[in-house]
């Protein structure tokens, strides 16, 4: 499947800029809040540890094929290009509608998370204007009014250029690491009770458990690496760098990750008497007590630059796939066109947009159900790349790449088997599955209607 024709993108983007979009896009809101609501509970302080390394070293085998495509297909649309040239137009369009959806979700949850942050930094600023409930969460006007300012300010931003979002990102990516090392120094140098770790894993279940449970969130937690294809046209640099940028990034969220699930554990008392006292916010209350008002003021700090990059990180990406779709006609037309001053893809953008003002007015529930299908979107364009560099590097003869696609498609599709086998320690929600139906199905009608244009016209 290749580029009918040469777009007008404008090559701005430095290698920190890369970087800095795939770690903005992969610590994002979770990093903050799910040490207190899934990481421990699931886990444990040392079952995180060794699921979040385990998850982001599968990861690293997975880039191996990112890396390799990315120098043979420089483009934007990253996974749906791959598996179109591998596999045909029907692949493509699977994995693209899966990616869509894993990468738009992303947009407003991060922007819905400024109410979480304002709401134990700011109680009572911008809760006003109480509307209704939506599965017990209450929705504030004031609430939607900030989160709809940012996702429209950073709409702006991407409208009018990619080297403006870049050097946004490059910026606020370096704040979120400053800010999350700062705060685990701070806290660790302060004295804590080691034995506060104590269980290392969640009681009642065997270790390996523990593990696989986080492993089998590695696809939602690392998904932000795959940012880096989508922006492909826009490098300013040799396309060979992109394996080493995605490397970098993946290292260091594992890391972040990792640290902020830590100090959570052992900054105040043992982790499960933490847990037991159903704090609303786990990681918010230690830090509040270990650092009082300046502790709240770089974690606010740094949950905002999560926050804030992970919504610009996915605005671009999401924006790129769908102009990619739709210069192949797997979208409407409309998709695939560029502002004739910023270059940059503005219906698209537009579109993302629209959609996102709509989330922030159902709740950060109806949000969560929707986001755990993220896991399900990245496993599925992981496993095609993986088995799109196979293909591809087979037929190319360069078998040290087929063997690494081999070896990713296997990950990716494990990562698959954690999601929806019963029992498993990853299986789905019930919720995340009747959302994942909903999509299907309005694909099988999306994919019936442009079935015409898309499969028969060349």
């Amino acid at each position: 499947m290749e580029k009918n024709e040469k777009q007008g993108f404008k090559k701005t983007l430095r290698p920190i800029d890369v970087w800095g979009l795939a770690l903005g896009a992969i610590i994002g809101w979770g990093c903050f809040v799910l040490p207190g609501n899934a990481f421990l509970p699931k886990a444990g302080p040392g079952g995180m540890a060794l699921g979040m390394l385990m998850g982001g070293l599968l990861i690293l085998v997975i880039s191996i094929s990112y890396g390799y495509l990315i120098r043979r297909f420089p483009v934007s649309g990253g996974e749906f290009v791959y598996a179109g040239t591998a596999f045909g137009k029907t692949h493509a369009f699977l994995c693209g509608w899966f990616l869509v959806l894993a990468y738009w979700s992303l947009v407003p949850l991060n922007g819905t998370a400024l109410a979480l942050i304002s709401r134990f930094l700011f109680p009572g600023i911008i809760q006003v204007g109480k509307l209704y409930e939506v599965a017990g969460w209450e929705v504030y006007m004031g609430e939607v009014l900030v989160a709809s300012f940012f996702l429209i300010l950073l709409a702006i931003l991407n409208i009018r250029g990619v080297k403006s979002a870049g050097w946004t990102q490059t910026t606020i990516a370096l704040g979120l690491v400053s800010t999350i090392l700062l705060l685990t120094a701070l806290i660790l140098m302060g004295g804590v009770n080691w034995a506060n770790l104590n269980p290392l894993f969640q009681s009642g279940q065997p270790w390996y458990t523990s593990v696989l449970a986080i492993v089998a969130m590695a696809p939602w937690a690392f998904i932000g690496f795959d940012c880096v294809p989508q922006a492909a046209e826009e490098y300013n640099f040799s396309h060979n760098k992109s394996r080493n940028l995605m490397i970098a990034a993946i290292a260091a969220g594992a890391v972040l990750y990792i640290c902020v699930n830590t100090i959570t554990a052992v900054g105040l008392k043992p982790w499960q008497e933490l847990l037991n006292d159903k704090p609303f916010w786990a990681t918010g209350l230690v830090v509040e007590e270990r650092l009082g008002a300046i502790g709240l003021i770089i974690l606010g700090l740094s949950m905002f630059c999560a926050v804030v990059s992970g919504i610009n990180a996915f605005f671009i990406s999401t924006s790129r796939l769908m102009y990619a779709m739709a210069q192949e006609k797997a979208l409407p037309a409309i998709f695939g066109k560029l502002h004739k001053k910023y270059a940059t893809p503005v219906p698209a953008i537009i579109f993302v947009l629209l959609l996102a003002l709509v989330a922030p007015w159902f709740g950060r529930e109806v949000l969560g159900w929707i986001v755990d299908m993220t896991s399900v979107g990245g496993a599925i364009g992981f496993l095609y790349t993986c088995a799109s560099a196979a293909v591809i590097s087979y037929r190319k003869k360069e078998h040290s790449y087929t063997v690494a696609g081999v070896i990713g498609a296997i990950i990716s599709f494990c990562f698959l088997l954690l999601l929806f086998i019963p029992g498993s320690p990853g299986f789905l929600y019930k919720q995340a599955f009747y959302c994942l139906g909903v999509w299907v199905l309005l694909g099988i009608v999306f994919y019936i209607v442009i079935y015409p244009k898309y499969i028969k016209e060349k």
